[in-house]
């Protein structure tokens, strides 16, 4: 079950009864709930215009809820789901973000002057969960393929930076950096992904390179699944480089990958 489930069952174990209109539909049409219901653990009432939902076995209702939910007091982590809802992806969860960097620099994370230049040619790269980053030139990039390649297209003077995860706003709040790049697939998942960053660095700029549209007619492909999805942010920007790859994209229902731009 999930967070909302433990506060609908929390407040009826309470308060004994609810209106039927203060429980989250998710909730009232789940199996669990309709068993509730059928077993007559669980009550519909008529009440004034509308229904309430009223406890009417409570020593069987406690003994379900204690046993759906094991411990409350738990930490905000996959473990602490499993043991509070049974489920570990129920809530979200306190990640500490973990950053990949490639670079032929020396540049300071986390109040350390690191010789990234070294890190990348013994080791290919260097991992740090960090909690401050400074750099004039930082590139953001999306997938893992082109991040390993990145400096093939954009040179050797950025330090190159790749997110295991989805980028949020608050991971990346710590760098101070005077120039930002974001190279992304060519796709609403890319530019929501740019816009976010955006919204941290003001002076952020979408790579995109003087032959896209050769490219994009080329090896462009269709879309499926999640990347088919447009974010409001996506949908209501007025930024000129979003405008444009987002109407591309719709139009034609067909997107570029941005490894294609290391491999030409």
């Amino acid at each position: 079950m999930k967070e909302v489930d433990f506060k609908t069952y929390k407040l009826l174990l309470e308060s004994k009864s609810v209106s039927k209109s203060a429980i989250p539909k998710s909730v009232l049409k789940s199996d669990i709930f309709q068993n509730l219901l059928r077993a007559e653990i669980l009550e519909s009432l008529k009440l004034g215009r509308g229904f309430k939902i009223e406890v009417c076995k409570e020593n069987e209702f406690e003994k379900f809820f204690n046993t759906s939910f094991p411990e409350h007091n738990v930490s905000k982590s996959k473990s602490g789901n499993i043991k509070k809802y049974r489920n570990s992806k129920a809530t979200k969860i306190d990640n500490n973000p973990i950053f990949l960097f490639r670079g032929f620099n020396s540049f300071q994370i986390n109040n350390h002057l690191v010789d990234i230049e070294k890190q990348t040619l013994d080791f290919g790269l260097f991992s740090a969960i960090p909690n401050s980053i400074i750099a004039d030139k930082i590139c953001f990039v999306e997938n893992l393929e082109t991040f390993l390649n990145a400096e093939k297209l954009l040179g050797v003077n950025y330090l190159f930076v790749h997110k295991y995860g989805r980028i949020g706003k608050e991971s990346i709040s710590m760098i101070n950096a005077k120039e930002v790049l974001v190279f992304v697939d060519y796709d609403f998942n890319g530019l929501d992904e740019y816009l976010r960053i955006k919204e941290v660095f003001a002076n952020a700029q979408l790579y995109l390179p003087t032959n896209y549209n050769e490219l994009f007619d080329k090896h462009s492909a269709s879309l499926k699944g999640n990347k088919a999805k447009m974010s409001k942010p996506v949908k209501n920007s007025k930024d000129s480089i979003v405008v444009q790859i987002r109407e591309q994209v719709a139009r034609t229902n067909r997107f570029l990958e941005q490894e294609i731009l290391i491999n030409v």
